[in-house]
């Protein structure tokens, strides 16, 4: 369900962030960091330090996609479409207030791209780089406007006045949350996590567990314009909470993808068949996601194609 924003807050063209929330979802510091974790749940610390109930779990980890040209029309979905569940610690399922914080549609998950770079003698260390937008290089500037033949521009090796951001990351930046009254694929469901060191969910059974209701952010149309090699942050706000107040939010949760490849138009394999959660899902109404029966057609042969984002 997605929040009513006025005119002035409606989602930028291509960035899929509403105006004014930027300093929100986008860093400032572009230096490299050294990831924390690489498990599809979060550290479950918000910006005061102060523990949070929240946890984002990945359910379906981005594996490649083409890279894409500016333009619209050649627009290039990451497959597959990152699936993430909020879970709560210590949820339980018969508590009034436990449902009502679950199913609150004022939650947002954003997301932004980190380009990966290694280094070392075996490229044991790595760093990341925020890579959502980028600031281009004054010299292809430059070059690209010696080639249109552009007089206006400065050909004379000065400064542009200006530095133009190139959106690497398109598509919907941003997600509502979307709900559930049962558990859609309850063979790969996480469980609640449990405050008790060495605990999970008293729910165990696939019967029980298929009971729950659970809530879900879902990417389906997110695209890289650059090859190489990424991993998505995710973040939890309470996007209502911001709304209302104008002012930044802590971060609820926060996780990372996987590394996935963003290969080149001659090099990209095709696309996956999706998954069980993705045709789950989209029988429930999460009418975003296009499920696919099939792989698609690459320049690989089909017997190349289940090995060709390893």
């Amino acid at each position: 369900m997605a929040l009513d924003l006025p005119a002035s807050k409606q989602p930028a063209r291509g960035t899929g962030i509403p105006l004014g929330f930027e300093h929100l979802l986008h860093p400032q510091n572009t230096k490299a960091e050294t990831p924390r974790s690489t498990s599809t749940q979060s550290s479950n610390m918000d910006s005061s330090n102060k523990f949070s109930r929240f946890r984002l779990h990945i359910r379906q980890q981005p594996i490649a996609t083409r890279a894409c040209a500016a333009g619209e029309k050649d627009r290039r979905p990451i497959d597959p479409p990152p699936i993430l569940q909020m879970l709560l610690v210590d949820f339980n399922s018969k508590s009034d207030d436990d449902l009502e914080l679950l199913q609150n549609p004022r939650y947002t998950v954003a997301c932004l791209l980190y380009a990966v770079r290694k280094s070392g003698p075996e490229d044991e260390d790595e760093k990341l780089i925020h890579s959502t937008h980028v600031v281009e290089n004054n010299a292809r500037r430059r070059r690209e406007s010696h080639e249109d033949s552009v007089t206006s521009s400065p050909l004379d090796g000065t400064p542009f006045p200006h530095p133009r951001t190139i959106q690497v990351l398109s598509g919907r930046t941003y997600v509502s949350p979307f709900h559930t009254p049962i558990e859609p694929d309850p063979e790969t469901a996480p469980r609640h996590p449990s405050s008790h060191p060495g605990r999970t969910s008293c729910v165990t059974s696939l019967a029980e567990i298929s009971k729950i209701p659970a809530t879900f952010f879902v990417f389906a149309d997110l695209s890289v314009r650059t090859a190489g090699i990424y991993r998505l942050k995710f973040r939890l706000m309470d996007w209502g909470m911001a709304f209302e107040t104008g002012k930044a939010q802590p971060i609820l949760a926060e996780t990372l993808s996987e590394p996935f490849r963003v290969f080149s138009s001659k090099d990209f394999p095709g696309m996956k068949e999706s998954s069980a959660l993705t045709w789950k899902l989209k029988k429930m109404g999460m009418l975003e996601l296009k499920p696919r029966s099939g792989k698609g057609k690459g320049k690989r042969k089909a017997d190349d194609e289940d090995n060709a984002y390893e």
